[in-house]
């Protein structure tokens, strides 16, 4: 499902799970709400950690995780559209 936000030529069972752990965190705690696109933002993060030689899957998730957090605290990625209560 999310095998096309990475730069990997071939699919790859790691990358994509790790994808699917970070983004069922970000959505159950309301920060996928915070970016217009969370996908590549967490995928970024992902994509950090490879290829700087994590492979474990829990790991990247994490990195992809600690990466949308760290950038919803900057607020250097803010939507564009207002929250509704």
């Amino acid at each position: 499902m999310y095998a096309q936000h990475f730069s990997v030529t071939e699919y790859h069972p790691v990358l994509c799970r790790a994808m699917e752990i970070a983004m069922a965190y970000v959505k159950a705690t309301g920060l996928a709400e915070r970016f217009i696109n969370p996908e590549c933002l967490v995928a970024t993060g992902i994509n950090y950690a490879w290829r700087s030689g994590v492979t474990h899957q829990i790991a990247l998730a994490n990195a992809g995780i600690v990466f949308a957090e760290r950038t919803a605290k900057v607020g250097s990625v803010p939507s564009v559209f207002p929250r509704v209560i």
